[in-house]
């Protein structure tokens, strides 16, 4: 069994020191409990709960993406074959699509899957090269539902899109084991496409 599978660090001093665990460090600040973690693809903290500890250095979340920025027009590509999952009634199903990173290039795949109009779920093997889940809500709100939540426990970004056939938005966040982070659809991908970014929508209201 790996010793460092998951480390522990209390925040004493700036600048953090090199992230030594395998999945993930939980890090006691001054202004709460963190948790951080490093992929091939991004490295992240998350703010787990806000505490005030005394004598600790604070801490801010963050998020980098070491590989590049996954391009807008696949966001566009994803609108067109999403607004095609009809149900006879015209309504539209739930679907779901995968970027795999492979460095310098991207793809965006459809895995297999079992579609509804309030769920979808991929039955094909998990691959490791994912670096975004992303799954439409066909005609309502982007938002990730208690379903969203439970599924996505993986350490992933992931996306939902909704009000495909009116004014499509779309929204962004990481995940690490269970815990996630909103981020702007700029921080993963070059811009919205054809969507709204709900987290600067928020942000400005």
């Amino acid at each position: 069994m790996f010793h460092n599978l998951v480390t522990y660090h209390v925040h004493k001093r700036d600048p953090l020191p090199a992230n030594n665990a395998l999945a993930y460090q939980y890090i006691l600040a001054g202004n709460g409990l963190f948790i951080r973690t490093e992929t091939g693809f991004f490295e992240a903290i998350l703010p787990i709960a806000a505490c005030t500890v005394r004598g600790l250095e604070p801490l801010r979340h963050s998020f980098r993406l070491k590989v590049a920025r996954i391009p807008a027009r696949l966001l566009d590509t994803i609108l067109t074959d999403a607004r095609r999952a009809r149900r006879p009634d015209s309504g539209l199903n739930e679907v779901l699509y995968q970027f795999h990173h492979h460095g310098q290039t991207v793809q965006v795949k459809k895995p297999a899957q079992h579609t509804t109009s309030v769920a979808v779920l991929a039955t094909g093997a998990a691959d490791q090269r994912i670096l975004c889940d992303l799954h439409s809500h066909g005609n309502i709100h982007a938002f990730f539902s208690r379903t969203d939540d439970a599924d996505e426990q993986a350490t992933r970004v992931y996306a939902v899109i909704g009000k495909l056939d009116t004014a499509p938005e779309i929204r962004l966040r990481v995940g690490v084991y269970g815990y996630w982070l909103s981020l702007q659809v700029t921080a993963v991908f070059t811009g919205c496409g054809a969507f709204q970014d709900l987290y600067l929508k928020e942000k400005q209201s």
